[in-house]
């Protein structure tokens, strides 16, 4: 039986805010790039929007992830090799479903959606808050 994902987008709520701002607005971002795909798994977009989607995880990665690690560094956090790695590995893992997709796997949508959930539930609301604890304590 095929999983079936409702194409309703998941709302912003409190509960994602990690209060900063950086690190909120890369969350908004991310969280915009599941429900971008929550529809794409829901209503069988065409070639065209997939794309669209690993040019805008690709961005993000380039973009986010990457000022995020300069950010943690520079802060002197004690586990940016872990959350580097943690960053290079999701981006090895985009890369494989972009490949699949090239190749004309299929079916690879749905768990590249259910990665991308996963990534926001591990990684996002457990790491980054780690981080950003860090950086609210450096502060003090």
């Amino acid at each position: 039986m095929v999983k079936k994902i409702s194409p309703d987008p998941y709302p912003w709520k409190r509960e994602y805010e990690h209060n900063n701002e950086m690190f909120d607005n890369q969350t908004r971002k991310f969280l915009a790039i599941i429900n971008n795909m929550k529809e794409l798994v829901s209503k069988k977009m065409d070639d065209a929007t997939i794309s669209e989607v690993f040019f805008r995880l690709t961005h993000y990665f380039e973009r986010y992830m990457i000022q995020e690690e300069i950010y943690l560094r520079e802060l002197g956090y004690e586990n940016i090799e872990q959350h580097k790695q943690d960053h290079k590995e999701f981006m090895a893992r985009i890369i494989a479903f972009r490949e699949g997709f090239e190749n004309g796997k299929k079916g690879f949508q749905l768990d590249m959606y259910e990665y991308l959930e996963k990534w926001f539930d591990d990684h996002m609301m457990i790491e980054d808050r780690s981080a950003v604890s860090f950086i609210n304590e450096s502060r003090s």
